[in-house]
């Protein structure tokens, strides 16, 4: 045989089972596989984790889950229960649901909000399969929303003068060199994904990050009590862009001592309209472009500045912590009326958390 006729009959069977295997593979690309957690593979609710913890009432362990200690644990459930109905009670006949006690729910929205978990951690922790843990936030999210707007610790509010001044003596004790500085102000970015949309995109597109993002402002009180929110802001904005109502009620002498105001990093506008309210470190260049007399000064001042920033209070902490980890949280870009919602409700559940930790433990404030 020819050595040609050997390499056609080769580069044959070569071409006949090249089109077997992808044939194959096509095959095996139609067949539709799922993994996810079953019933069967999770823990009872009643004999779960979150179940125990409740059971023994630890106010540390309450503190660690849902950042709320016992007491203010109930003061949440008792609007909370108002607002979120089991359809089922202990001896009603048909199938009970897999959370049958209201703290459970309540802790598993909490867990949500406060806790860096995933859903299949969820899952686990409250013993409930996926579909059911999903419709079970969908509707406790909005009695929490309804809950928190009925306690008048989780609304976010300006500070009355005499807090401000209370809170810029708390600051000048600690660092002596700054005076009028109650608050602090600072912005925070969550990745979102890209729209499909041009315009859209090219508006929540940050070129400094090189990332597509939402944005928004907080601004906090000296013992960690969020004053002022600016949310879901499109991710090509600045800090300066965001804060302009916030400047204005700095530049209000009816709600504002005169005098007073917040400290910010860089990029935050430091021009005359905002001398003296909104107070920032030194940028660069500003040292160099000083008299040299001056610079000295200059510098102590701007590293007092840094140190107060770099140095809050523990809530302080705690709320940016938290804050992070939303971004596990809002994997897409939400139509504003929802998204507004869902952050609005993170932020309250937030401020409620604060101020009963402080109630519960002065070493939070």
């Amino acid at each position: 045989m020819k050595v040609s006729t050997l390499l056609g009959v080769r580069k044959a069977v070569y071409k006949r089972r090249y089109w077997k295997i992808l044939l194959l593979h096509l095959l095996r690309c139609t067949i539709k596989e799922r993994n996810y957690l079953t019933v069967a593979s999770l823990c009872d609710p009643t004999s779960s984790a979150w179940q125990r913890l409740d059971n023994e009432g630890h106010p540390g362990s309450f503190v660690a889950a849902v950042s709320l200690p016992p007491a203010s644990f109930k003061v949440l459930l008792a609007e909370f229960s108002k607002l979120y109905k089991l359809k089922w009670r202990p001896g009603r006949l048909g199938r009970p649901p897999k959370l049958r006690f209201l703290h459970a729910v309540l802790d598993c929205v909490l867990h949500f909000y406060t806790s860096a978990v995933e859903m299949k951690t969820l899952c686990e922790i409250f013993g409930v399969p996926p579909a059911t843990l999903s419709n079970i936030l969908a509707t406790a999210e909005m009695a929490l929303e309804l809950a928190l707007n009925a306690l008048p610790d989780a609304a976010i509010c300006y500070p009355t003068k005499n807090t401000q001044l209370e809170w810029s003596k708390a600051v000048q004790a600690h660092e002596p060199l700054v005076s009028g500085v109650w608050g602090f102000v600072d912005g925070k970015n969550y990745r979102v994904q890209e729209p499909s949309d041009v315009d859209l995109q090219n508006a929540h597109y940050n070129g400094w990050l090189h990332s597509v993002l939402i944005t928004g402002t907080l601004c906090y009180g000296c013992d960690g009590t969020l004053i002022w929110a600016k949310l879901n802001c499109p991710g090509s904005w600045n800090d300066g862009e965001m804060s302009f109502a916030l400047q204005e009620k700095l530049a209000d002498v009816r709600i504002t001592v005169p005098g007073t105001g917040v400290a910010a990093d860089t990029a935050f506008p430091a021009s005359k309209g905002t001398r003296g309210r909104i107070v920032t470190p030194l940028k660069d260049g500003d040292l160099e472009r000083a008299p040299e007399r001056c610079r000295l000064g200059m510098l102590a001042m701007s590293n007092a500045i840094t140190s107060l920033r770099q140095e809050p209070n523990g809530a302080w902490k705690v709320h940016l912590g938290v804050i992070g980890n939303c971004n596990c949280h809002c994997p897409l870009i939400l139509p504003s009326e929802v998204g507004e919602f869902k952050t609005f409700t993170v932020f309250t559940t937030l401020e409620f958390d604060k101020r009963e930790l402080v109630r519960f433990d002065p070493f939070y404030a």
